[in-house]
């Protein structure tokens, strides 16, 4: 956009109508809607700036999203052909001012040729945009689907991508690599000067991961991480463990905010040190995705020990699918009270943590004098009962007052008889989440043992022990960052 400060904010041009195929002639029709947009704009334009002003500078618009339909080879064809020639009044073509391109789920549906062909024209499009951020997601690109994007990926200027679901090989997340790690022309790489980078839902397995290192070799600026759901392995886990470790210790990517790390596997020695010294060692991080890590308990507890070093403000936490039991939870409730109110999101479904682990997350948030900001708690599928939805309850307080900003608490795939379910809807009303497969026919406390019962009560007679071990793991902690390094 011009540096006149009358220039209207530049438009997005979308596709409209629902989700389908794309003609030739249903093209037609998407241009004619955007042209009908950008003649609205620059009329509106021409009255700000005056009639002599000079509108060649002026860009109309600088946000384009394609997605959500299927384009076939002459329907990409004119749209490409519309973005990357001038537009009427002496205007220079669209494409070269638009900074942020949607191409995510564009060719559904077609055959591999045409997929290809599809891609390459749209890409090509924007052969002379400075795009600063591209979405290719959901498109089924192997090793000559990246030849074909080459023309966005490559792009110098580009600071945020997204490659999820797209069937990303090892040999294709090479390829991926070698483009964003060139530096030929020796102005840096593009993995330098990225600030977002996600992967999620690929198949590159631990050969893959061994790639994705190379990019996060070289990368400094980085504030989004996704790394998930590409069978990593333990071994591949590992080798991304080690790498946010050695980054984070070299003092870069410094300002990362948010880190997926769902479905891989810390399990052993070397990727729990690694990632915990990584998560210790972050300053600003407020969304954590560690879901279906395999953490366990001992993970868990590493995890929330680490949180607690670092000195970030995280405000969302998802610790899903690990087979947490009720020890577990007892960690996860000292970083509640540790996080001084600021968790808006925790979710914790899937695990084992049973009433008596919930009853821990509950009484946590008892402790701050300030509130909490918590909006959403998740606790579906734990073998929780009537203990843990009283302690629930009465967290929240007559009438929410003691946890103000709740708007959601999902429950679902418990064992409430109908006197707790009762208690439950009347507390929450419509935050309560749907509690289809609630098991009403017994209680999940009804399976627990009077041993486990007093040994819970044992643990919170014991509490200044714990705190007392939890004093000494931060100390190992910060000792172990103290001595980090990669593997």
């Amino acid at each position: 956009m011009g540096t006149n400060s009358k220039h209207p904010a530049p438009i997005k041009l979308e596709t409209p109508g629902e989700r389908g195929f794309v003609d030739s002639a249903k093209a037609k029709e998407i241009i004619q809607h955007w042209n009908d947009q950008l003649a609205g704009h620059l009329q509106i334009a021409k009255v700000a700036l005056g009639a002599d002003a000079d509108l060649s500078t002026i860009i109309l618009c600088d946000r384009i999203s394609l997605t959500d339909k299927s384009y076939d080879a002459e329907a990409a064809s004119l749209i490409a052909e519309f973005l990357s020639t001038p537009w009427k009044d002496g205007l220079p073509p669209l494409a070269n001012g638009i900074v942020e391109a949607d191409l995510s789920d564009i060719i559904a549906g077609r055959m591999t040729e045409e997929g290809l062909q599809v891609l390459e024209t749209i890409c090509d499009a924007f052969r002379a945009a400075q795009l600063v951020e591209a979405d290719l997601s959901d498109n089924a690109i192997g090793q000559q689907g990246i030849g074909a994007c080459k023309s966005v990926i490559g792009k110098k200027s580009l600071e945020r991508l997204s490659l999820c679901n797209n069937g990303l090989s090892e040999a294709t997340m090479a390829q991926v690599a070698d483009i964003l790690t060139n530096d030929e022309d020796g102005t840096g790489s593009i993995a330098s000067r990225l600030t977002k980078i996600h992967f999620y839902n690929n198949m590159s397995g631990e050969g893959g991961c061994s790639e994705f290192v190379r990019i996060l070799e070289q990368s400094k600026c980085l504030v989004d991480i996704r790394f998930s759901s590409t069978r990593a392995r333990r071994e591949g886990s590992t080798i991304v463990a080690s790498a946010l470790d050695a980054a984070l210790a070299d003092g870069r990517n410094a300002d990362l905010e948010r880190l997926d790390l769902c479905d891989n596997i810390f399990k052993d020695a070397a990727s729990h040190d690694a990632l915990f010294r990584a998560l210790g060692a972050t300053k600003c991080l407020k969304y954590l995705d560690l879901r279906e890590c395999d953490l366990e308990d001992d993970g868990v507890k590493k995890v929330c020990h680490a949180l607690f070093e670092s000195d970030s403000a995280l405000e969302h936490l998802d610790l899903s699918g690990n087979c947490i039991t009720r020890k577990g939870a007892k960690h996860i409730a000292d970083f509640i009270r540790d996080c001084q109110g600021k968790l808006k999101i925790l979710r914790l479904e899937d695990n084992e943590m049973t009433s008596l682990g919930v009853q821990h997350i509950a009484k946590a948030f008892h402790v701050s004098e300030d509130g909490f900001a918590i909006e959403e708690i998740k606790l579906n599928c734990n073998m929780c009962g009537a203990i843990g939805a009283r302690a629930l309850i009465d967290a929240f307080g007559p009438g929410g007052k003691d946890l103000p900003n709740l708007n959601k608490i999902l429950l679902d795939g418990n064992s409430f008889d109908e006197s707790i379910l009762s208690e439950l809807k009347e507390a929450f009303q419509d935050k309560l989440g749907e509690m289809e497969d609630n098991d009403d026919e017994g209680d999940a406390d009804d399976d627990l043992s009077s041993d486990e019962e007093d040994d819970d009560e044992d643990e919170d007679d014991d509490e200044s022990e714990d705190v007392h071990a939890a004093e000494v793991d931060a100390d190992e902690l910060a000792a172990m960052m103290e001595k980090s390094s990669i593997v």
